[in-house]
């Protein structure tokens, strides 16, 4: 049996030799996800800006928290269930948007809604998704989330919402963080254009990959489907670009943003604050909640970490919105610890799409099993029986503690 994995890792011929429980972290399944993806797409989800300071410091803020075992309290009942906006969802954590993902594999945004519709969890669909949001509506009715990318071409972004409306979909993201396109290094250096510039190198890689080839051939190649009605008249070699333009806006500032508010009727969410003030004008424009995010570490190579982040927003405006966190999230302990530091829920994005590129159908749920195993097991070393109940007594640095 080992013999077998060896030779079917070594030329990373399908999965059918190992099951889900095969793979026990999520660096497993990245691993396992390199392996299987053409390094010109692995590149484009793994990486972040510049020299990805900022995806370690995601990491890092997260190992330099210490919990407080507490022990002689009654656990035997634990439950991770959180109520959000009118829904109680069964896990502390839903999956961040990803654009593009089908890239990563077929099917990615249709199986993660899926998962997130039977799971009971939250799944942010992005406008730059290779699914268009009417399909998601529809498989995860009660599930859906919709994230906006704010266009300079104000008409886009209104008709997006106006879309998601129309669809059923009760809660708005809107992502701030991107006044300008981030220099990622790795897309330079691979060339990352939508549809491949199909070099010999590039040839090779993807015939290197036949699982990822071989569906993508029966899928189709992903494209832009929620951006597509407004790039009617963009070449399809300039594809990735003119998708790109219409996720910008330089201009996006709390008049826009209020307006925004007004012609969405459900609950409002600004993801990418990092900073008090930000978190102040996200409260001034209306605002319901707040994602403490640094977008993965793929926007400001030198910004803080989210988790570093979210006590400050927290002390800002934690009274009056619901805070959430995203970013550099990769197991059970970390969820447990933005818990603890103020945040009301989690997402992960690179973590779930990692696993369906591991394992295709299943990874996304193995992803999950992963988290909810490490949060019921940490809660229980704490002496914490609900997530809910988690809050800055729990850290080893809280002066209760001391």
């Amino acid at each position: 049996m080992n013999f077998m994995r060896l030779v079917f890792s070594r030329f990373n011929i399908g999965i059918y030799y190992m099951t889900p429980e095969d793979f026990h972290t999520i660096d497993d399944l990245r691993d396992r996800a390199q392996k299987r993806i053409p390094k010109l797409a692995f590149d484009y989800l793994d990486g972040g800006a510049g020299n990805e300071a900022n995806i370690q410091r995601n990491r890092t803020g997260f190992e330099d928290i210490l919990l407080c075992p507490e022990y002689l309290r009654d656990v035997s009942e634990r439950s991770q269930k959180v109520t959000l906006f009118g829904h109680t969802y069964d896990a502390p954590i839903g999956v961040s948007p990803v654009g593009l993902a089908n890239l990563l594999w077929p099917k990615v945004d249709t199986v993660l809604a899926t998962m997130a519709r039977d799971r009971n969890i939250p799944y942010l669909i992005s406008a730059a998704g290779t699914t268009a949001l009417e399909t998601i509506a529809e498989i995860a009715p009660d599930h859906a989330w919709f994230q906006l990318y704010v266009s300079g071409q104000e008409h886009v972004s209104f008709d997006l919402v106006r879309r998601a409306k129309e669809a059923g979909i009760k809660i708005l993201v809107v992502t701030v963080d991107i006044p300008l396109p981030a220099i990622r290094l790795r897309d330079l250096r691979n060339d990352f254009k939508m549809p491949f510039k199909m070099t010999p190198k590039v040839i090779w890689d993807i015939a290197s990959k036949p699982g990822w080839a071989f569906a993508t051939l029966v899928a189709g190649k992903p494209v832009f489907e929620n951006l597509v009605p407004y790039m009617k008249e963009q070449s399809e070699e300039k594809s990735l670009n003119a998708a790109q333009a219409l996720q910008v806006s330089p201009k996006l500032d709390e008049a826009l943003m209020k307006r925004i508010r007004d012609a969405w009727d459900g609950p409002l969410i600004i993801k990418g604050v990092l900073s008090p003030k930000t978190a102040a004008a996200a409260k001034r424009c209306g605002a319901d909640g707040i994602i403490v995010s640094n977008h993965g570490g793929r926007q400001l190579d030198s910004a803080p970490s989210s988790i570093e982040a979210l006590p400050r927003v927290c002390d800002a405006v934690g009274n009056e919105m619901t805070i959430m966190l995203d970013s550099g999230i990769r197991n059970g302990g970390d969820i447990v610890k933005a818990y603890c530091s103020g945040a009301e829920f989690t997402f992960s994005g690179r973590s779930f799409v990692f696993g369906v590129g591991a394992l295709g159908e299943l990874g996304g749920a193995r992803v999950l099993d992963i988290f909810v195993d490490g949060v019921d097991r940490n809660l229980a070393q704490i002496g914490c029986t609900s997530i809910e109940e988690l809050g800055s007594e729990y850290l080893w640095a809280s002066p209760q503690n001391i």
